[in-house]
């Protein structure tokens, strides 16, 4: 299970509304009444939202007198129910609706950020109801009963239920996007952007295709060709808006950002799936192939040269702890996209799982790192969102790794006293199941870095424990 997470934040519903109704959604009415909320880490885009508010007055007529002489009793203040209508757009809509159910399914108290109201701790009151129409692809509706509960509550663990390592880490990485959708919102908040904000926001754009384009510059021809738009989107960049009423300038440079990860993710291609590739893709006789292998060497290098890019960027600028909280946005989609194709990687061994792991976790903490030098900055707004959503999935990560290496063969060491064939001692190691003699052979010569298959030995060479 892989694939590309959502990025476009609140644009997603405008977006797959403008293309369905065949307008432009965007500049039209109703995009204004378009709002960015979240539920339990989810964020949804909200258009409708009913809340009353009042006393709990009980009033009190006698039988036989007039009504002046009626009585009241005040009992206080009371909320009533919030009820939302909110749509779940993009093309990971059917993840996030899985997300969302879990929310709702979820006991005690739960974060609602309110686009109109705030952020508000409140209780799932009714059972909400998710939908899905054949006439709405992309998108699921749901409606939610809530009420407002300041009042503290206990929380489980982490890992607590998790059954599908997986499908948890792929949810993790979704919550980074969302949590980085809010945080560039907050950092793009102001109605008039300042011209040193949205000179950084340039810089930043413009550093991130550069080194795009040389990362990609030699990948394979099918990763080049996906990338290519997303690529010309960073390089045009996103102009400040004269007035800023909207999320529309945040939302626009958050899917600048994340594009490129995001098309490099798609561009994973399964080596089995047997397909016809266009001309220019072809090398000899067969089609050139996009590995899970390659794409997350590129997201790891890209991570760190775009971590370093806004690091120097804060030196020099009057708003450090904006391009730094900017910087670690972007570096936060880089790594949402890097855990997304976890999924498409294919493991010999444990061993192999395990240092695919901790390249994972080396980008993960540094990007921790970044998000506290942010604050430390002085970020004006509240990274607490952020930084739980990357250590969830840090923690996903270290789960669903373990739950491989449980499954994978382990990696031994067999002392050879003297030179033998390759092959012979493939044989050995394969036992009676001669069909594993040849993946024996390939692995035993491609991990020792063996230059003659002929000669093997002597010393300690490492070879695939088999099963049998």
């Amino acid at each position: 299970m892989s694939g590309t997470l959502s990025t476009l934040g609140v644009s997603s519903l405008t977006n797959v509304l403008s293309g369905a109704a065949g307008g432009n959604l965007v500049t039209g009415e109703l995009s204004r009444l378009l709002g960015t909320a979240a539920l339990g880490g989810v964020t949804f885009d909200i258009i409708d939202s009913r809340e009353a508010a009042g006393r709990r007055v009980a009033r009190f007529l006698f039988p036989g007198r007039p009504v002046e002489d009626q009585k009241f009793q005040d009992f206080g203040t009371i909320d009533q129910p919030i009820r939302i209508t909110g749509y779940l757009a993009g093309d990971d809509y059917v993840l996030r609706a899985d997300r969302m159910r879990k929310v709702l399914l979820k006991a005690g108290r739960q974060t609602l950020v309110h686009p109109w109201w705030g952020r508000l701790k409140v209780r799932v009151l009714e059972p909400g109801e998710i939908q899905f129409s054949a006439t709405r692809i992309r998108i699921a509706q749901f409606q939610v009963t809530l009420v407002r509960d300041p009042e503290p509550s206990a929380t489980g663990g982490l890992l607590e239920g998790i059954t599908d390592t997986l499908t948890n880490l792929l949810e993790q990485a979704d919550a980074i996007v969302d949590d980085v959708t809010l945080t560039v919102q907050a950092v793009l908040a102001p109605l008039t952007i300042p011209l040193a904000l949205s000179g950084v926001v340039g810089s930043l754009l413009s550093q991130a295709s550069g080194f795009w384009d040389s990362l990609t510059e030699s990948a394979p021809q099918p990763l080049q060709s996906g990338m290519t738009n997303a690529r010309a989107v960073l390089a045009a960049g996103v102009s400040a808006p004269a007035s800023n009423d909207d999320t529309n300038y945040a939302d626009a440079v958050t899917a600048a950002l994340a594009a490129v990860p995001a098309a490099a993710v798609t561009s994973i291609t399964d080596p089995s799936d047997k397909v016809v590739a266009p001309a220019q893709q072809v090398t000899g006789d067969a089609a050139q192939t996009v590995d899970a292998g390659t794409v997350s060497t590129i997201l790891l290098s890209a991570a760190v040269q775009l971590g370093a890019a806004a690091d120097t960027l804060s030196n020099t600028s009057t708003v450090p702890a904006e391009i730094l909280t900017l910087g670690v946005s972007a570096r936060a989609l880089i790594v949402s996209q890097l855990l997304a194709a976890w999924g498409s990687l294919s493991f010999v061994s444990g061993a192999d799982a395990m240092v695919a792991r901790d390249q994972f976790i080396a980008a993960i903490d540094a990007l921790l790192s970044d998000l506290e030098n942010a604050i430390s900055a002085g970020c004006s707004v509240s990274l607490s969102g952020l930084w739980t959503s990357i250590q969830s999935a840090r923690l996903a990560l270290l789960a669903d790794c373990s739950s491989q290496v449980g499954r994978l063969p382990r990696v031994v060491a067999m002392p050879l006293m003297a030179t033998v064939s390759g092959w012979t001692l493939a044989y050995a190691v394969a036992g009676d199941d001669v069909t594993q003699v040849q993946d024996v052979f390939d692995d035993l010569i491609g991990r020792n870095g063996i230059g003659h298959p002929a000669l093997v030995g002597p010393g300690s060479i490492q070879v695939l424990e088999q099963s049998t």
